[in-house]
Parts: structure tokens; sequence; C-alpha cells
């Protein structure tokens, strides 16, 4: 029983993290100049923390992978999670809950790119790690 709970730890922290620096102040934000409007550091940090929640919870999740069906169904899983944490967070920005934020489609598409780039460097992990473990037995 132990063991289950601490596994599911990284992930939950990793959604508290994200929580408290999306109602961080706007005012406490330092203003970073944009090199591209595509681009801007806000997006990159909004693909940056969604990226590594979706690999944690991809981790966590690892454990049960025995068939294609649960992997697929965990991925689905990993990916509604992020993108439902990822609305969810844009929707408390939009409320006056959080002074100084807004909500922003902009800052929702860059966690949803987060969260498919984050399967994405589950899925260079794991054959990285299945190719070190193949090396290993020969």
């Amino acid at each position: 029983m132990k063991s289950s709970f601490w596994r599911h730890v990284p992930g939950i922290l990793w959604i508290a993290v994200i929580f408290i620096l999306t109602c961080i102040p706007g005012s406490m934000i330092p203003e970073v100049p944009s090199f591209l409007d595509l681009f801007q550091p806000d997006k990159l940090v909004h693909l940056f923390l969604f990226t590594v929640l979706v690999f944690l919870l991809l981790l966590d999740f690892s454990l049960h992978f025995t068939t294609p069906q649960t992997y697929g169904f965990s991925v689905s899983i990993a990916l509604n999670i992020g993108i439902f944490i990822g609305g969810t967070t844009e929707l408390l920005q939009a409320t006056s809950l959080v002074t100084g934020r807004h909500c922003s489609v902009y800052d929702f598409i860059a966690n949803v790119a987060g969260c498919f780039l984050g399967w994405g460097v589950f899925v260079l992990w794991k054959k990285r790690r299945s190719n070190r473990n193949i090396r290993k037995n020969c």
C-alpha cells in the first residue's frame, strides 16, 4: 500500500506547482520582451510545465502497461488530466480569484502542446531505456 501511494507523489506535487505558479499575481511576474508572438517566453513556460506533468503521469502509469490497450488507456488518461488541468488553470485566471492574470487561449494551446510533447518525451525515454536494457543483456 505504501509503495503505490509514493509513486503518485511526483505527479501530484507537479500539479500543485502548476496551480501555485498560475495563481501568482501578474504584477509579481517580471515582464520579458517577446522574441516572436507565437513563441513568447511565457508560452515556453506553459509548454515546459505541461510536458513535465504528462511525463510524470505516464511514468506513474507505466507500471500498468501490460497490454497495448492499457498503454493506450493510460496515455488517454494522462493527456486528459493534463488538458483538464491546463483548461482549469486558464479558467481560474479568468476569475477574480487571481489578480493581475488573464485567461488566454494561446496559453491553453501551449498547455495542450506541452501535454503532447510530454507524451513524446516519454515515448523517447522509454525507447532509450529499453535499448539500454537490450544492450546489457547481450
